[in-house]
Formats: structure tokens, C-alpha cells, sequence
């Protein structure tokens, strides 16, 4: 059996007709943004676990299946294991001496709790783009952004960048794959050559690639650049729908600003 290719699939919609897909998208990325305030707030191994709590009630829910969850690389991995490592040679308190080595368990700690943070904030978002379409994200914005045009901020400009960027994503996926299939397919170099050969030939293949990379996303940002002109260009502002708040949006709201707000209460009492 073959192993699975490394995919990522964050901004794909996983079709469903679950509570959390048929949420306001302003509802949800509230959500995401109180727990990236709380955990923020108070980094600590309680809050995290709330947090982290909240968002496989969402994932459970929405009732997203494992194959929606990303296949990352082999490299990822070790690397996460590497910085594991390496904060075991830090300082930080409490230290234990294996072997007449002091390794420190208060780095060890601090590498967990932070990589649990990073975990539970790219769920999060990864709930969203699994249950929200990408077309619903910029309307949402500019309607929770609406407030903030009474101090004249760029609200539409930021609100444009923010959509633009949703769209490019996934393209930017799609050629990545594309690259990396090409890369593949190409002859790899031969092992039985010298280092320095070896060193050479990688080398090129970066180069190779990052100018492939180059040249492919110009001809992207072209083709979406003449697409906006004949749309009229960003002069005009993202229309802001008129937010559908139900009565499910306006619960759940309630409940993680409860849960928030109870939390960060008893961490500081």
C-alpha cells in the first residue's frame, strides 16, 4: 500500500448541512476571534484546554470527517521533534540531569503548550473554511467591520486584501501540487555522485522550481489582474450583505463569550 500524498485542504468546503454550516460566517470567525483573545490573554495548559474543547465541540458538530484533516510531510514531523530538543538544552526551570546532562522540563513545557496554541488556532480557522463558503467570508467582514468606518478607517480596502487573498490561496495550493507533481516526475539525481555533484544538482532543482514558481504566479496575478479590470477594478467596496442573525447564531455567540469570559475569570482569581 502506497502512502498518502501530503495534501492540505483547509479552504475547501466540506459540504454538510450541519449547526456549524449553517452559522453566519460573521458568527464564526467571532468565535475564532474570542478564543485567539483568550488563549492570547492567558496562554496556560486550563485555557488551552477550553479552547481546544470548544473547537472539537465545533469539529463533532460539523461532523467534518478525517480525511478533511491535512496530510502534512514527513519533514514536519521531525522538525516539530527537533524544536522539542532543542528546548530541552534551554534554562528554564524545573531542570532534571540525565546522564550529566541538564535538560530542561520548563522548555519542554513552554515548546507543548505553544504548539498546542498554534494547533488550536489552525483548527479553528480550519473550521471555518471546512463550513463556510469563501464567497460568505468578505460580506461578513465588511459587515462586522462596519462599526469602524465611523473613525474613518480603510475598512473596504482592508476588506478587498482580505478577499483577494481568500481566493489566491487556494490557486497558490493548486500550483504548488502541480510543482511538486513535476517535480516527481523528473529524473532524480544519482545517488552513486559525489557530494559536491549531489549539492550541484539540488541546487538547480530549487532554482529550477522557484523561478517555475516565479513565473507561474505572475501569469496567475496577470489573468486575475484582467479579470478585476473587467470587472470595474477595487474602486467599488465588497458588498456587505445584510447579516442573517437567527437565533442559533445569537446562542452560540452567548456561550463563547460565557465560556471566554468565565475562563479567563478563573484563571485570575
Amino acid at each position: 500500500m502506497t502512502a498518502r500524498e501530503t495534501e492540505l485542504t483547509f479552504l475547501r468546503l466540506v459540504p454538510g448541512t450541519s449547526g456549524v454550516h449553517r452559522l453566519w460566517a460573521g458568527t464564526k470567525l467571532l468565535v475564532a476571534a474570542e478564543l485567539a483573545l483568550m488563549v492570547s490573554i492567558a496562554p496556560t495548559w486550563p485555557v488551552l484546554g477550553v479552547a481546544a474543547g470548544v473547537v472539537a465541540t465545533g469539529l463533532l458538530w460539523a461532523r467534518i470527517p478525517l480525511g478533511a484533516f491535512p496530510r502534512l510531510p514527513r519533514w514536519f514531523y521531525i522538525a516539530l521533534l527537533i524544536g522539542a530538543a532543542l528546548s530541552m538544552w534551554s534554562g528554564t526551570h524545573p531542570l532534571v540531569e540525565v546522564g550529566g546532562i541538564q535538560l530542561s522540563i520548563g522548555g519542554l513545557s513552554d515548546w507543548a503548550r505553544f504548539t498546542t496554541l498554534a494547533v488550536v488556532l489552525v483548527a479553528s480557522g480550519a473550521l471555518i473554511g471546512w463550513t463556510t463558503p469563501l464567497g460568505d467570508v468578505a460580506p461578513a467582514l465588511a459587515a462586522l467591520g462596519r462599526p469602524l468606518r465611523w473613525f474613518r478607517l480603510p475598512v473596504d480596502e482592508w476588506v478587498v486584501a482580505v478577499a483577494l487573498a481568500i481566493r489566491c490561496l487556494p490557486m497558490l495550493i493548486d500550483e504548488i501540487r502541480t510543482l511538486g507533481a513535476a517535480r516527481r516526475l523528473r529524473a532524480h539525481p544519482d545517488r552513486h555522485a559525489s557530494a559536491r555533484a549531489g549539492a550541484r544538482d539540488i541546487m538547480l532543482e530549487v532554482h529550477d522550481l522557484m523561478a517555475t514558481a516565479i513565473v507561474t504566479s505572475i501569469r496567475r496575478a496577470r489573468d486575475l489582474a484582467e479579470a478585476m479590470v473587467a470587472r470595474g477594478g477595487i474602486g467599488g467596496s465588497v458588498s456587505a450583505t445584510r447579516a442573517r442573525l437567527r437565533v442559533s447564531d445569537a446562542l452560540v455567540l452567548l456561550a463563547a463569550t460565557a465560556v471566554c469570559a468565565v475562563t479567563l475569570v478563573l484563571v485570575y482569581v
